[in-house]
């Protein structure tokens, strides 16, 4: 297959020279695409050598038939705060917004085609992702201490160069302005009433300019500059500084900087998963993985970004609640061979690990499937005796349900997309 790759600024210019062997990147990548999404479709090339669209192999799909968008992600700074609709309303908004007559490609529109998004990470390297609302103790805890820190914390004053054209006049100083620390007070209310929609509307609505300030109160605690005195000591756990570094770092005095306090933290390990419905508010901080999801791009975001954000609508799909963290489970299926299996119908994924998987592996898949080499090479022969070579990064599509042997010389990897159950 060849698959585009998306380069938004929020991409890794090393994760995949690192983890695939590609030459290094001048400009951030992304996203590895694999899929029919006609935003980056992929091509397949043909035993004769010639390229052909994925969906000239289905010739009974289209583009919104085809069940599953699949990706390699790859994140060196923080995403979006965004969640993702469910199926009933990304078909109305969609609709909505056809016939109001906003272009497709329009960086204004929120629904770009009439899909839901469920998805589900599986991390390659260390993953960290914000996701869903954290118990109110949790959250309350760290809001008053963040609160007391701030209240003894004096921002460094900001220089400003004056117009006054003397070589020797020296640059104005101007003062921090005062911390709104009644921003933490406000929002420990509506945790005491476990009101998380209230709070998230505050910060992104109702008190967003308030709660501006008191993000750039947070965004000079965590960005130290060389020359700066040392960052005091917060008391707060050393992910929570983590988090706060890093959208810190990428939205500096963003007021949603203040939703992650409300949230969970969730560090993933090599094969560890989290699933996302649609309604759960999340962002991922950092890290390489795979990810599948319904054919959708369908993001509503409310900050942490320069792209389109749509405050009104995020709060209308977001779940408010506290629920458990969604982790998906691997679960054995054979030696070295693992299933991931979401409650979502339109796909599974599956993972094979050699040598673990004690020699060739047989496949069966249900069409439309994608296998994905992510480490060493992979050997297929088809019960023709076609075969085929996938180095790490590459990918092939799998048409029918003809079986395949899948061979590998020492450690490799390769997962799986298939439609669902």
């Amino acid at each position: 297959m060849t698959n585009p790759v998306r380069d938004y600024a929020w991409g890794s210019t090393s994760a995949f020279s690192t983890h695939f062997g590609w030459a290094p990147s001048a400009a951030p990548q992304a996203e590895i695409w694999m899929g029919v999404h006609p935003a980056a479709p992929s091509s397949v090339i043909d035993a004769d050598g010639s390229e052909t669209p994925v969906l000239d192999h289905f010739p009974e799909m289209t583009a919104s038939s085809f069940p599953y968008l699949f990706k390699v992600l790859a994140a060196d700074r923080s995403l979006s705060i965004q969640t993702h609709p469910a199926k009933k309303r990304a078909q109305a908004g969609y609709c909505a917004e056809e016939a109001a007559g906003i272009p497709a490609d329009s960086p204004q529109r929120n629904y770009v085609d009439p899909n839901h998004k469920p998805e589900l990470i599986v991390a390659l390297a260390s993953f960290s992702a914000l996701c869903g609302f954290r118990p109110q103790p949790e959250a309350k805890a760290e809001l008053c201490t963040l609160r007391d820190v701030l209240e003894n914390f004096t921002p460094p004053a900001a220089s400003q160069e004056t117009t006054d054209s003397a070589d020797d006049a020296a640059p104005e100083r101007e003062e921090p302005p005062l911390t709104p620390l009644f921003v933490f007070d406000r929002l420990v209310t509506f945790l005491d009433h476990e009101d998380y929609a209230g709070a998230l509307d505050y910060i992104l609505r109702s008190g967003r300019e308030d709660c501006a300030q008191a993000s750039r109160a947070v965004n000079a605690l965590f960005s130290r500059r060389a020359g700066q005195a040392p960052r005091p000591s917060t008391g707060l756990p050393s992910k929570t500084i983590d988090t706060l570094t890093r959208v810190t770092r990428s939205s500096p005095g963003d007021p949603s900087i203040l939703v992650t306090l409300l949230m969970n933290r969730v560090d993933l390990s090599p094969g560890e998963a989290l699933y996302l419905p649609a309604g759960n508010l999340h962002a991922y901080l950092y890290g390489l993985g795979v990810e599948i999801m319904a054919n959708s791009d369908n993001v509503l975001r409310g900050g942490l970004t320069s792209k389109h954000v749509d405050v009104e609508e995020l709060l209308a799909v977001t779940a408010c609640e506290v629920l458990p963290i969604p982790h998906c489970p691997a679960e054995p299926a054979g030696p070295g061979r693992y299933s991931y299996r979401p409650p979502f119908e339109e796909f599974q994924l599956k993972r094979i690990e050699f040598p673990q998987a004690q020699g060739p592996v047989r496949l069966m898949p249900t069409p439309p499937a994608i296998l994905l080499c992510t480490a060493g090479e992979l050997r297929l022969t088809d019960d023709d005796g076609a075969e085929l070579t996938l180095s790490a990064g590459e990918s092939a599509l799998l048409t029918d349900q003809d079986a395949v042997t899948v061979r590998a010389e020492g450690r490799a990897q390769a997962f799986l997309a298939l439609p669902g159950r």
